[in-house]
């Protein structure tokens, strides 16, 4: 048996946490705060320690933090240039990755208008084959037009359906 006082604490568990929560919340709150008297934090280890274990876990707190500059409470630890150097690279961090996303997209663009440049330039070319042919040879004039339409269809209509394939592979079938 503890020698600490129990006063104060009910001995049924669940009156405990009713009668006791507001007043464990309020030494949680003065003891994170940092103004917790030697008196108080008795009356907290007494209640830690007798208190039912509803009231303990309601005290848990899981503070969790992610990005590209520390904990602000960490941060305001170091001294001001550490704070401005430290500030300023995740600042260049993210100029860099939005240029590079830039660049990159820059870069599809220019792509797709080659592409579709080639494409024209190579539709022209065999429908102005077929056109040439077509008085020797009706026959091959129509094969080499055909061609060159489908495969003009092909190219720009089959990255769209591989395309819309694969998003919906990875999203799942439709509901």
């Amino acid at each position: 048996m503890s020698d600490r006082p129990t006063e104060g604490l009910p001995e049924d568990p669940p009156d405990a946490a009713s009668e006791n929560g507001g007043t464990f919340v309020a030494l949680v709150d003065r003891l994170e705060a940092g103004s917790l008297s030697a008196e108080e934090q008795r009356r907290l280890a007494d209640l830690l320690v007798a208190g039912p274990p509803e009231l303990v876990m309601a005290a848990t707190r899981h503070e969790s933090y992610s990005g590209p500059l520390p904990h602000p409470d960490l941060l305001n630890r170091f001294d001001e240039p550490t704070r401005r150097a430290i500030v300023q690279m995740a600042v260049d961090e993210q100029m860099h990755a939005h240029r590079v996303r830039e660049r990159g997209l820059e870069g599809a663009i220019e792509k797709d208008r080659r592409g579709q440049r080639y494409g024209v330039i190579i539709a022209v070319a065999g429908l102005g084959a077929a056109v040439a042919i077509a008085p020797f040879s009706a026959v091959a004039a129509g094969i080499i037009g055909t061609l060159d339409l489908f495969g003009m269809v092909a190219l720009f209509v089959a990255p769209r359906i591989l395309e819309r394939a694969r998003r919906s592979a990875e999203t799942g079938p439709p509901a």
